[in-house]
């Protein structure tokens, strides 16, 4: 897999790694709570979306933005409001925290979400 400008095949792309990299692929699309028929799709779509080729990469810990450069300029890996503060965690006790703080805002969402699947399934029945 030679770096160049021409374009190529995203999927044939994950292919190759994958097959380089002697992970199974039902362990990969565990990993990356994809399905297999989803896989089989991904590898066959020249145009696979960025998001999806890299969260494949991290899994396989493969740097796959190498293979284009130009289009990560407007992608963002990791966005500035990720944290809950302005800056990480720097200890323990911070970490803890900061992850309670998820949590809770998960199980928030988690409830909500069961609340309108509750009353979806009331109208429909």
């Amino acid at each position: 897999m030679k770096k160049n400008n021409k374009k190529f095949h995203r999927g044939e792309l994950l292919q190759q790694v994958v097959a380089s990299a002697g992970m199974s692929i039902t362990n990969l699309v565990r990993k990356a709570g994809y399905s297999r028929s989803s896989y089989y799709n991904h590898i066959n779509d020249p145009e696979l979306p960025i998001d999806i080729l890299l969260n494949y990469g991290k899994i396989l810990h493969v740097d796959l933005s190498i293979y284009f450069p130009e289009l990560l300029e407007n992608f963002v890996k990791e966005p500035s409001n990720f944290y809950l503060t302005e800056t990480p965690p720097q200890t323990l006790e911070e970490a803890a925290k900061y992850i309670d703080e998820w949590k809770f805002r998960y199980y928030e969402l988690l409830e909500k979400h069961q609340t309108l699947l509750e009353k979806y399934l009331k109208l429909n029945g």
